[in-house]
């Protein structure tokens, strides 16, 4: 590959005809003989593991119609180590049946049942079962081993073991060290703004790894955003940057600019082979060691050792506890299913409800008189409910907002003043009013000698008169289209 080339460009394959079917036909493939692209060490896949000839020509054959409709050359490589352990399966405990005729449902029985004491992950059994399911289904579509019985089938409810679990966060305190500039010092710089761009962005680590050099584009308003290839979806998508990760992604930029006078394709560059990204095992490698090296530990003072891939459940999380929707997540994160995403917001909905429970347990009204609160009752829900979403509407430094959301607030002053708030002309009627009461307000607190009242007031006032000025200009005239 071309240091221009993009990272994942599909190779033109350098053979045709016999040669090409050569390439299918022998014991190990490699994708760039084949024309498909792949992660570097992931870019071979071997067949001879799988014992009987008839099965590793079904394989191979699968194989292929996975590659030519699509599918990640990883996801074979996934897949032949799956069938292998049907293959031992067969030689193992079915040596006397080794032909395609004897593959009938009692024994895909009996392999279930030597799969599940295996020490594998579930989800790794799961895989197994998946591949073969797949396998079967698709021999009886195109027919690579008409013996085998169409009995043969693994049904959808025993695929999958899977538990549903949590999200591994990086707890706060811990996350206070990884994030500490001294600490993040020690790190060699081109980890160092790897690391932050994952942190900050919730990039799976392989793909932050294969990060285009110019990978950032600006939108409408001018705010920097990601732009990359997610591996795992195959498909390309665009992520907002925060200034944190806008700036590391600069300082990378100037470092491999001059480091590379002749330009690279990649953002983050190998050490030992410049013309190719760095591959993810030396991150992590890296990224293992910095952890010592900063003596990384919990609150008892425990070391403890995180992955790159947790900083990706920890930004979801974070999102979740700041009142991100569930839908925005899943984009952000680029989940395939809004499931995927929903176990942020089940883990803190769980956790803010015994919060609240306890918090009502102690809450007074504004003349000081306690509230009470039974948890078993009708309408606790429903209050449950109205505290979440007052709480993610009107966040007070003194306690909670107990309006229901659907009230209006009455003091939206504040907005004039932050970098990020964005209107239109349809609100100019508001904006005019607004102005009209600040510049009383404004009069009477410089009337009064209230120094910092009429600062705050004045400042409001100069936001609004700017924000009106622009929304006329841009509002059409008499007898204009808009």
């Amino acid at each position: 590959m071309s240091a221009a080339e993009p990272a994942n460009a599909l190779r033109a394959v350098p053979a045709v005809g016999t040669v090409l079917e050569d390439r299918y036909a022998a014991d190990v493939w490699h994708a760039a003989e084949l024309g498909v692209p792949a992660a570097r060490g992931r870019d071979s896949v071997s067949f001879t593991s799988i014992q009987q000839p008839w099965l590793r020509q079904a394989v191979k054959r699968w194989a292929r119609q996975r590659l030519v409709t699509g599918h990640a050359f990883n996801t074979v490589r996934a897949g032949v180590l799956a069938l292998k352990r049907f293959s031992n399966f067969l030689a193992e405990c079915a040596p006397s049946l080794p032909q395609p005729q004897h593959i009938d449902r009692p024994l895909l029985e009996r392999y279930l049942a030597w799969l599940q004491p295996l020490p594998l992950a579930a989800s790794t059994k799961s895989l197994s079962r998946v591949f073969l399911r797949a396998l079967l289904e698709e021999n009886r579509r195109y027919g690579w081993v008409p013996a085998v019985p169409a009995t043969a089938v693994i049904y959808p409810d025993e695929l999958s073991s899977r538990r549903h679990s949590l999200p591994r966060f990086i707890p706060e305190f811990v996350m206070s060290q990884l994030e500490n500039v001294s600490n993040l010092a020690q790190l060699a710089a081109r980890y160092r703004n790897l690391v932050v761009v994952i942190t900050e962005t919730g990039l799976r680590a392989n793909d932050a790894c294969t990060l285009a050099f110019d990978t950032v584009v600006t939108d409408s308003a001018g705010g920097p955003c990601l732009r990359f290839m997610a591996a795992k979806m195959r498909a390309e998508h665009l992520l907002p940057l925060s200034p944190r990760a806008a700036e590391a992604i600069r300082s990378q930029q100037h470092d491999v600019a001059r480091s590379h006078p002749a330009g690279s394709a990649w953002l983050f560059t190998s050490r030992f082979a410049p013309n190719l990204p760095v591959p993810y095992d030396t991150l992590r490698r890296a990224f293992t060691l910095w952890q010592q090296r900063i003596g990384l530990h919990d609150e008892a003072g425990r070391t403890i050792h995180v992955t790159l891939h947790q900083f990706r459940h920890s930004l979801g999380t974070r999102l979740i506890n700041a009142g991100v929707p569930q839908h925005v997540i899943q984009r952000l994160l680029t989940h395939a299913s809004p499931e995927m995403t929903a176990v942020y917001a089940h883990m803190h909905d769980s956790t803010l409800r015994a919060e609240f429970e306890r918090y009502c347990q102690t809450r007074v009204d504004v003349e000081g008189r306690r509230l009470g609160f039974d948890p078993t009752a009708v309408t606790a829900n429903a209050e449950w409910v109205k505290h979440r979403l007052a709480q993610t509407n009107d966040t007070l430094p003194n306690g909670y907002c107990g309006r229901p959301p659907q009230q209006d607030c009455p003091h939206p002053n504040a907005c004039l003043t932050c970098p990020d708030f964005q209107t239109t002309a349809d609100f100019l009627p508001v904006h005019r009013q607004q102005a009209d009461l600040t510049r009383e307000l404004l009069t009477t607190a410089e009337a009064s000698g209230w120094q910092r009242q009429a600062d705050n007031h004045r400042k409001v006032l100069i936001s609004l008169d700017t924000i009106i000025a622009s929304l006329e200009a841009l509002r059409p005239k008499d007898g204009e289209h808009a």
